[in-house]
Formats: C-alpha cells, structure tokens, sequence
C-alpha cells in the first residue's frame, strides 16, 4: 500500500512508523501502527500481513481514497558508519528492514537474511535484490533455501565477522532465538507491539528492560537493543 504525503515521504527514517485509522467509523477505536518499508519520491510504502479486523479494514483502501495518519512516529533506527551488518528478517518483519537497507548500504557492509515458514511467505526478495544486494534465504519447510530456522544462518555469518551488528525484525520467538545464539553481539531488534495513543502518553506498549524499568516502544523504540530488555 502506497500513500502519497510528500511532507511525511521527506521526514520519515528507516525505524520508524505510521499509526493510522483503519475506519472512518468509530469502530474500531484505536489505530494501526504500521512500520514504513519503503519511500519513493512522495510516496511511503507499507507492506502488512492481513491477521485481523484492523489490518482486514486496512487492506480494502483502493487509489484515491483519503487515510487518516498520524506519523512519523518512533525514534529512527540507528545508522552504523564502515561496520559489519547482518540485517534478518523473519515473515513479514522483512519490511521496515528493506528501507533501512536502503540507508544502511551506503555506509557500511550489509548482508541480508530472510526467512519464513515456507516459500510462499517470503516477501520483498526481489526489492532487496534491486538495491544490489543478494538475501540469504532460509524456509522452516526447506521448499526455498537453507531448511530450517533463518537464525542458524545468520548465526554462521556473524561467527565470520570481527565487530558484526545485527539487526532484525520478525516474530518475537525469532527474536528470541537470535539474540541467544548470538550474544554478546548486539542485536537491534523492531518489535512489534500492540499500542494506544503512538505518541508515549499511555504507556500501552511498554517493554520491560532486564535491569528494571520500561521501554515505551513509541517512544524510545520500536527499534531497540534486545540484548538489554525482556521479550
């Protein structure tokens, strides 16, 4: 879904997301937070997967229609200078890694990893190709690439790598098993969590860190060191 908003194309960062109204009745109540993908000229891109009313609701908008959108929100992503990148994407979490690849690639070494229950999951294989770079592919059924868990590759290359960086974005069970098979090396992670207001106020979609204290994912996320919080 593409939405046409040259103030917001020019202002949104890799990380961060747009919390949008899927109805323009008062049902359902709260909104969407829905990470950007890509940025085209005027145009930001969203890529979701159909799981619920809210994202069913989502999916029925067609050219011309007007969406209510509240963003950018979220702290952007960080970009990392001249290091060794591993980007991995789980399902549909590969989308907001495809525009941080974008700005990533340009200063740094990246190499990119995607992975989802079978073939037909996959997404964007062909859009992070088209930025020069070709994805390590892993399916849970072996019907695409390595069979098994995308983890296990991801945790090969950064063996490799002398000061590498992770970066993810997929199913929290994913997350999970990245970062215990490769810490200490830090893993930036875009979670996914249910959320009210978007802008810090309710504290909804609060994450708790290891050494006390929350995290308000609108705020100080959505992407965050996984190593230092409890998923």
């Amino acid at each position: 879904m593409w939405i046409e908003q040259p103030i917001l194309a020019t202002h949104v960062k890799p990380g961060q997301f747009l919390n949008i109204k899927v109805s323009s009745e008062p049902d359902p109540l709260l909104r969407r937070p829905i990470s950007v993908a890509d940025v085209t000229g005027e145009k930001v891109r969203l890529v979701f997967r159909v799981v619920g009313r809210g994202t069913e609701l989502l999916s029925r908008n067609r050219a011309g229609d007007i969406v209510d959108v509240l963003g950018p929100l979220g702290k952007p992503a960080m970009i990392f200078r001249n290091r060794d990148i591993i980007v991995c994407g789980g399902g549909v979490g590969a989308a907001p890694l495809l525009y941080l690849t974008r700005y990533l690639d340009k200063c740094s070494r990246v190499e990119v990893f995607l992975g989802a229950r079978n073939r037909s999951q996959l997404i964007l294989v062909a859009d992070f190709r088209k930025l020069g770079i070709k994805p390590e592919i892993a399916t849970d059924d072996g019907s695409m690439g390595w069979h098994g868990p995308v983890t296990e590759p991801v945790f090969r290359a950064v063996q490799k790598k002398k000061r590498p960086i992770v970066m993810a974005c997929g199913p929290k069970p994913m997350l999970v098993d990245l970062v215990a098979k490769v810490d200490p090396v830090p893993v930036w992670g875009f979670v996914e969590q249910r959320m009210g207001c978007g802008v810090g106020i309710c504290y909804c979609c609060g994450l708790r860190r290891k050494n006390g204290g929350y995290i308000r994912l609108c705020q100080e996320g959505p992407v965050v060191l996984l190593n230092e919080v409890e998923l």
